[in-house]
């Protein structure tokens, strides 16, 4: 395997072909990482502030009546209900847009094969 570079194209020669990339695609969508994490970031924060204040809006947090027979058992589970609920559905629809936004530029995918191919 060779490799060189030349007027803004990195080449790749494997087993005899050539593989042509464009430098500023490849620098750009390596950039695009730093990107998809924030955006994953700030839809989790914003997912966790809107489920848990209607978690809040929607239940108060005086003193539980328990109903007769009922430990104390059950006022923690429905706190801890409280604050992992919104937790849980923050986690499922940022890893849903993090799923959304993973689609990656075509070259560098051909790229990292060839290299991962050919370097293994």
């Amino acid at each position: 395997m060779h490799w060189y570079y030349t007027e803004g194209e990195l080449t790749l020669k494997v087993d005899g072909e050539e593989h042509k990339f464009s430098l500023q695609e490849l620098i750009s969508s390596s950039s695009v990482f730093k990107e998809r994490r924030k955006k994953v970031r700030t839809v989790f924060l914003i997912s966790l502030l809107l489920t848990g204040a209607l978690q809040v809006y929607g239940f108060t947090l005086e003193p539980l009546v328990v109903p007769s027979g009922m430990s104390t058992f059950f006022q923690v589970q429905v706190y801890v209900a409280l604050i992992s609920v919104p937790l849980l559905i923050s986690g499922i629809v940022s890893f849903l847009a993090y799923l959304l936004l993973r689609i990656s530029n075509k070259e560098v995918r051909t790229m990292d094969s060839i290299l991962k191919e050919h370097l293994s």
